[in-house]
């Protein structure tokens, strides 16, 4: 069964998503900009991509499963957000698609693991724009799984992105990176947020 069939036969009959943040940007809140174009990488029934859209951003959705992009529909009408969201099946083994270029000024991806995907995804920000990125990770993981991050893994991307870390953790079986990618953009917050750089790494907390 391939990955879009499997999934299929899980959201089929999941109830429909309620709007939720992105995991890895809990506390980090006063970091996301103020509306305009993002991206959520296997979106699922799409918790984040109608949080997103509450929040004035017009989302690009992309998951492998037909029943997740159709069932996303039906409840972004719902909810009265079928303008702003753009849901699309796709492939998303090996990288995304083609004319998937960006810029956005958000970029969501969570519980899937592609390296070539995620290798791509911090050059897709716009100016001021946030990446935030959890997966599983082998670190604490109660039990070993082929779909989980080595140790390190999203900190070497988050390190060679050139862009300012957020958030870096990694432990209890998931990793999560945040990153911004400096200068304003249009619909970038002025104000910097409290950095985090150095607390979060592997970890520890900044209070």
């Amino acid at each position: 069964m391939d990955d879009g069939r499997r999934w299929d036969a899980r959201h089929r009959d999941a109830p429909p998503a309620v709007p939720r943040a992105p995991d890895g940007l809990t506390g980090l809140e006063d970091a996301l900009p103020d509306g305009g174009r993002a991206l959520d990488v296997a979106c699922g029934l799409g918790a984040v991509t109608l949080w997103a859209a509450q929040r004035g951003f017009t989302v690009d959705a992309l998951d492998a499963s037909p029943v997740a992009v159709a069932r996303l529909a039906d409840q972004a009408v719902a909810l009265g957000l079928a303008g702003p969201v753009r849901g699309r099946v796709a492939d998303l083994t090996g990288g995304l698609p083609a004319d998937v270029t960006g810029p956005y000024d958000l970029v969501v991806c969570q519980r899937f693991r592609d390296p070539a995907v995620l290798r791509s995804l911090a050059g897709l920000l716009a100016p001021g724009g946030l990446l935030v990125v959890t997966v599983l990770s082998e670190m604490g993981a109660p039990a070993p799984s082929r779909f989980a991050a080595g140790a390190g893994e999203l900190s070497a991307l988050a390190r060679t992105s050139g862009h300012r870390v957020l958030r870096d953790v990694e432990g209890d079986g998931r990793a999560t990176i945040v990153l911004r990618r400096t200068g304003p953009g249009p619909g970038s917050r002025r104000r910097v947020p409290r950095e985090h750089d150095a607390d979060e790494r592997h970890g520890r907390d900044s209070a």
